[in-house]
């Protein structure tokens, strides 16, 4: 309860600074706006029930640094993906996750897709990548890399560069690094966002090197971030196979990894499972 006190007090000082003015008509209505404005055009895909969606439009959205830019440079819109013309927008960009964000340029072409919630360090970056693609840095390093024979130290180098600018394709030139170059030295910090990005089971012999290593806690965000990542992909594995035994499994072998952390009030280890049963089963 203190927690969702903190986030209410949280929103509403932060909406006092404004939000991103968004139109609520069609697509097409919205492309026509934005061509006469000789703008670019933003537009979020959302669903009603879609809780990264509302995360981003309590955060996100109304961030006095993104509300500032946006309403400067875009014509802006919301689209349910569920209502009106959402379905035929969802179908031809090809659309199956919420939220999408869409970035249209001035002539109506799409530019830009971005899938799943952003934060608000993230947005303006892509908003600036967008109206001003010669003077963001992922440009010039997607330019630098293109042009280059692609060595491995061509490929982290862009990876770096993507890293540092939390850049939408981090996780698929990550994944390009892993594949080439699996033997990644944690201790690289360039490798170890690509073992961040790139890496999922937690089996692996470079999932069982980071995890063991005490000085990984020290970052707590970034160590419980890749326990839960560990988690959401186990949990997707184990309802494909209707197998809550792989659940359990990953409890027991995570569960003292969690006790590393600073986690107030963590039940039990029997409480644990029992809690994620309860959700698996749902």
């Amino acid at each position: 309860m203190k927690l969702t006190f903190l986030a209410l007090i949280a929103f509403i000082s932060t909406y006092s600074f404004g939000q991103i003015t968004f139109e609520h008509g069609t697509l097409e209505e919205a492309l026509a706006k934005a061509k006469q404005a000789k703008k670019p055009l933003f537009v979020d895909v959302f669903a009603v029930w879609c809780g990264p969606c509302k995360q981003m439009a309590a955060t996100a959205f109304i961030d006095p640094e993104v509300t500032t830019f946006y309403n400067a440079n875009f014509v802006s819109l919301k689209l349910d993906g569920e209502k009106n013309d959402g379905p035929g927008v969802m179908q031809k960009y090809g659309i199956s996750a919420y939220p999408t964000l869409l970035y249209f340029n001035a002539n109506g072409e799409l530019v830009a897709k971005v899938v799943g919630g952003q934060q608000a360090k993230q947005l303006l970056l892509k908003g600036k990548e967008v109206v001003n693609p010669e003077g963001n840095p992922v440009f010039v390093a997607n330019k630098t890399y293109q042009k280059s024979k692609k060595k491995q130290e061509d490929l982290k180098a862009y990876v770096q560069v993507l890293a540092d600018n939390e850049h939408d394709s981090l996780s698929k030139y990550a994944a390009e690094y892993y594949k080439k170059y699996p033997a990644l030295n944690l201790k690289d910090p360039v490798e170890l966002q690509v073992f961040k990005s790139a890496v999922h089971d937690y089996n692996s012999p470079l999932s069982k090197e980071f995890l063991s290593n005490d000085a990984n806690v020290k970052d707590q965000e970034s160590y419980l971030g890749k326990i839960n990542d560990y988690f959401m992909t186990t949990y997707q594995a184990a309802k494909a196979a209707n197998s809550f035994e792989m659940m359990e499994k990953m409890v027991v072998e995570l569960y003292p990894h969690l006790q590393k952390c600073n986690i107030p009030d963590l039940p039990s280890q029997a409480d644990y499972i029992e809690y994620v049963k309860s959700q698996f089963l749902k």
